[in-house]
């Protein structure tokens, strides 16, 4: 039976009509939201009160006073930011220990990551590309970045800085997503085999912290490989990040799973589809709309996580500015390195949370 048959063409939200931008609407939008009782105006003078004390200091510290060149620790200022160390180390934070003639190697990875998040916020590209190059993704930053065939293969010590960060972030979420939808049917199965299966693996990998298998999985697996067996260190973490990141999202998607009327499988088990239909079809696409909140916020845990692998030896962004910051000349500034960090975690999960509210604006807009 054909599903074009079943399942019409997709319902387009008719765009609402937006008001041009003017002071009298600001001026509404400002006694709505910030002067409308008594209590919210207090709150708002006391936090413009704040800000305006407070954020000039800060710029001047960061950008206005600070030096941003220099030879050494006698270059820096008393009472402002020295970026010096930032500056000179560039290479090291971004790029690891990676050689620098293969540096085109991870500028090619960074690029194809930053070119995902355009496609994902289009709306006229078709959705099957975008599913394909979302899916290929991990395959081309592995091939890239560790090599193999005509590229030269690269060893996991050469790995580290922003690129180990970005590296594990994106290919673990991208992984991590796919698992889960089959844990979560697992859990659903009515195979007892299966189901149990599932449900023993959710709960023992919810019941161990994240940190313990890093360190079996790095440590402890290759005591128990037969003689001259080694599998890479970075795979081992990688697998780690996939497979516990995917329990969490296995229990988000089984609750979507089961707030969905029973109606709509067994209307379509009585039409003549079966199991995978129903479920391609009917109901996960309804169970991911409805867990979209649980996941971005899941997927931003993840990135954040990849911080972990510090412990098992692999420097990843947070461990490399350690490590320059260990540096006898540079003890004690250590605080502009924080602030780098910061800025660019804000970046990537302010970016994830932003398509998270594009997808769930698009799904208001589909519902009206």
């Amino acid at each position: 039976m054909s599903t074009d048959n079943l399942f019409g063409a997709p319902v387009t939200a008719r765009s609402q009509p937006k008001a041009p931008l003017s002071l009298k609407r600001a001026v509404k939008w400002a006694q709505r939201n910030l002067f409308q009782t008594i209590p919210s105006t207090l709150v708002t003078i006391l936090i413009t009160a704040i800000l305006l004390w407070q954020v000039p200091a800060a710029l001047d510290w960061m950008l206005f006073s600070a030096v941003f060149t220099g030879e050494g620790r006698a270059d820096c200022v008393p009472h402002a930011a020295c970026w010096i160390p930032i500056v000179d180390f560039y290479n090291v934070f971004v790029y690891g220990p990676y050689p620098a003639p293969e540096h085109w190697r991870v500028n090619a990875a960074f690029l194809l990551g930053v070119l995902a998040f355009p496609l994902l916020f289009s709306r006229r590209m078709p959705r099957k590309f975008i599913l394909a190059y979302i899916a290929l993704l991990p395959v081309a930053l592995w091939l890239l970045l560790k090599g193999g065939g005509i590229l030269e293969a690269m060893p996991s010590t050469v790995f580290g800085g922003l690129m180990l960060t970005f590296f594990l972030g994106a290919i673990a979420m991208c992984l991590s997503l796919p698992v889960s939808i089959l844990l979560a049917l697992g859990r659903q199965s009515k195979l007892r085999v299966i189901r149990w299966i599932c449900v023993g693996y959710i709960e023992f990998v919810r019941a161990v912290p994240l940190l313990t298998f890093l360190f079996m999985a790095s440590l402890m697996l290759q005591i128990f490989l037969p003689g001259g067996m080694e599998i890479d260190r970075l795979l081992r973490v990688l697998a780690v990040m996939i497979f516990v990141s995917a329990a969490y999202k296995a229990e988000i998607l089984r609750g979507a799973i089961q707030a969905l009327p029973g109606g709509q499988v067994e209307a379509s088990y009585a039409m003549g589809c079966g199991y995978w239909k129903t479920v391609i079809y009917i109901v996960m696409p309804q169970a991911l709309r409805n867990s979209v909140p649980a996941l971005i916020n899941n997927f931003i845990g993840l990135f954040k996580e990849t911080t972990l692998v510090m412990i098992v030896g692999l420097l990843e962004l947070v461990g490399t500015m350690r490590a320059v910051f260990q540096d006898a000349e540079w003890i004690g500034l250590h605080v502009e390195g924080l602030l780098m960090v910061s800025l660019f975690f804000f970046i990537i999960c302010f970016s994830i949370a932003q398509y998270g509210a594009h997808l769930e604006r698009g799904i208001e807009a589909s519902r009206r």
